[in-house]
Parts: structure tokens; sequence; C-alpha cells
């Protein structure tokens, strides 16, 4: 029991004093704001691939809702889930919404891509390059 007391006296001691080794206070707010101003800086997806992935994933999701929930048999879902939901169709919105995911996805990651510029007589090929 006499252990039991001074392990317990000895993890509150070094549990309230943790928080006097935090540092400065003002330097950690000044830290945790720029780490959060980092995290924050939001990625942005050109139009050219926004507007046809938003475009497929809710048509997918949309599909996908119907096909598997509206059913022939009544006003639920019941235990014979395949035969009376339109599964077929609950599939296949499923593809289309993965596939406006993936459009998504390729956009958030196309600012690295190469712009090709043609004009009367010549044709450019730029890349921004940074690490």
């Amino acid at each position: 029991m006499r252990l039991l007391r001074t392990v317990v006296a000895w993890l509150l001691v070094l549990g309230l004093s943790a928080p006097a080794f935090a540092g400065d206070l003002k330097e950690s707010v000044a830290k945790a704001a720029a780490e959060q101003a980092q995290q924050q800086e939001r990625v942005k997806i050109p139009t050219a691939y926004l507007w046809p992935g938003a475009a497929l994933f809710v048509t997918g999701m949309t599909m996908t809702v119907y096909g598997f929930l509206h059913t022939s048999g009544g006003e639920f879902v019941s235990g014979q889930v395949s035969k009376e939901s339109k599964t077929a169709l609950g599939g296949a919105g499923l593809a289309v919404a993965g596939l406006g995911g993936a459009i998504l996805f390729l956009g958030s990651r196309a600012h690295g891509a190469p712009s090709i510029t043609v004009a009367h007589g010549r044709v450019t090929l730029s890349k921004h390059v940074s690490w």
C-alpha cells in the first residue's frame, strides 16, 4: 500500500509540474498560429477539373442513393435488398462517383502540370519548378 501511495504521489508531481516546462506562452502561441496558417493554405483546383469532377461526384452519389434505397416491393428496404432495390444502378452510381472523385484528386495535383501556349508563329511550353 505504501508503494502505491508513493507511485501515485510521483505521478501527481510529474503530471502537475509538466506545464512548467512548456516555455514562454507568447512563443508557443506564435508558433501555433504559424503552424495553423501553414495548414490552412488551401489547394485551389482549376475549374477545368472542379466542375466536371463535382458534377460527376454529385450525379454518382444521387444514382447510388436512388439505386440502393428505391425499392419495388414497399416503402423501405427489407432483408432481401438485392431483389427489391436496383443494385446495378447503385453500383454504377458508385463507379461514377469514384470517377468524379478521381478527377477532383487529379485536379488538386494539377498545379505541377506544364502549360502549352500556341500563338502565331510560335509554341511556348512553360513549367513552374519549385523546391
